[in-house]
């Protein structure tokens, strides 16, 4: 974590490392700090602790955040896709991710490795962020493999991409007011007909992604490239 004291920042956390050995920065070297959701440029002060680095502030750079919170509700998949899926979500300005077993799931998660998975999720999303130069790092969930519990997970807008959905296209929600998205991504088997009913009945909509089939580690970047362009 940064803390900040006076004019300026104290980092101690797994930063440093990255800082000292990996680009092997110097004193006096400009970086980028996010604290508070604010982006501060910063020149590298004070190398010598082990566990620390001191930078001191030298402005402030404008940022812009989105005024639209965004829900991915997905399918968890095979890991290179999920990694795929977690890492390309963040650049993309997700801000809550919410990993769902379905019925068709291929992927089973041991009940006894559901916290480390979680963990290393909460990494990649975490890295993702700070490659991207993002002021906030999107919150990995807790895995849910009932979706009624997905009532407490609802938006403004709830939408669930569906391949049997061939009418109503995303844009057609998109042109309408709100602050809030959830939106429901199936796994590689796609979404049960009767899960779709269980959406339905806690107000998920249908939507179409188009005439082409798209898998399940692309549509989130599709949907989240689409918010992207209507919130300009």
């Amino acid at each position: 974590m940064e803390i900040k004291k006076d004019n300026n920042f104290i980092i101690n956390n797994t930063d440093v490392h990255h800082i000292k050995n990996v680009v092997k920065l110097k004193n006096n070297e400009i970086i980028e700090c996010v604290y508070q959701q604010e982006v501060y440029k910063t020149k590298i002060k004070d190398l010598t602790f082990d566990n620390m680095v001191i930078v001191e502030i030298v402005g402030k750079t404008q940022t812009k955040l989105s005024n639209i919170k965004k829900v991915l509700i997905a399918g968890v998949l095979r890991e290179q896709k999920w990694d795929y899926l977690l890492q390309k979500s963040t650049e993309l300005g997700v801000d809550e991710i919410i990993p769902v077993i379905f019925k068709r799931n291929v992927v089973k998660i041991d009940d006894k490795k559901i916290d480390q998975k979680l963990q290393r999720w909460q990494t990649i999303c975490d890295t993702a962020a700070k490659q991207s130069k993002r002021t906030t790092i999107p919150i990995v969930n807790n895995l849910i493999v009932n979706l009624k519990e997905l009532e407490k997970h609802l938006s403004d807008l709830n939408l669930v991409a569906w391949e049997e959905e061939r009418q109503i296209c995303l844009k057609s929600y998109l042109s309408k007011n709100f602050n809030s998205i959830s939106f429901v991504i199936g796994c590689e088997g796609g979404i049960d007909p009767s899960e779709i009913n269980v959406l339905h009945d806690l107000g998920f909509k249908n939507v179409s992604l188009g005439s082409n089939i798209l898998r399940a580690e692309t549509a989130p970047c599709y949907i989240l490239s689409s918010l992207i362009y209507e919130d300009k």
